[in-house]
């Protein structure tokens, strides 16, 4: 399973119901594998067009063990208070925006059981649950703000990925030299034996 990034076409389109009486996959399974992915990438959450895949569903949490499945979501309201807070998305690596989004969400979804849930999401979780929910329908991040807004979130993601690079290239010459600094230390080791 890998991840997809955008602009792959699958991410602009709105993907397909899953059908609850014959899924076509197995969703004990398939959430086995996203979840990994997910918390590999370091994400809170991914929807199924974020590895190439036609369903409308998603996964989210913070751990393993505390993850969910959601198949089929509906929102049935959002509060009116909103919240303004910053998100990413693993289709989008290094990119960070500030999006205002409502602070609870009531929808109802079928897990991986198949059995119907409802829940009312709240905070960081309900921003979450929204972002996959936009990527159900073929709505990603960047559709949510201003050109302006983006292209300065481009600038930021440039400096960050040249310091990544500066510190990555760092470390590999610190490691370099401190290999040269232990064979240096064997063989003056071995010529003190001799």
């Amino acid at each position: 399973m890998n991840l997809v990034y955008y602009p792959d076409p699958i991410l602009s389109r709105e993907v397909s119901d899953v059908n609850l009486e014959e899924p076509g996959f197995d969703p004990v399974e398939l959430k086995e594998q996203m979840v990994k992915l997910m918390l590999e990438k370091n994400g809170l959450g991914l929807s199924a067009p974020q590895v190439g895949l036609d369903y409308k569903l998603f996964v989210m949490g913070e751990k393993e063990d505390a993850a969910i499945m959601v198949i089929n979501p509906e929102i049935v309201d959002v509060s009116d208070e909103t919240e303004l807070d910053v998100e990413g998305c693993l289709s989008f690596p290094d990119m960070f925006v500030k999006l205002s989004r409502p602070k609870d969400v009531k929808a109802v979804w079928y897990n991986e059981k198949l059995e119907r849930q409802t829940g009312l999401i709240a905070g960081y979780g309900a921003r979450c649950f929204l972002h996959e929910f936009d990527h159900l329908h073929g709505i990603v991040y960047k559709d949510k703000v201003s050109r302006l807004k983006w292209e300065r979130a481009n600038k930021k993601k440039s400096k960050v990925v040249k310091q990544r690079a500066s510190v990555m290239n760092y470390l590999k010459l610190m490691s370099a030299a401190e290999a040269k600094q232990l064979q240096t230390e064997v063989a003056a080791a071995d010529n003190i034996q001799e």
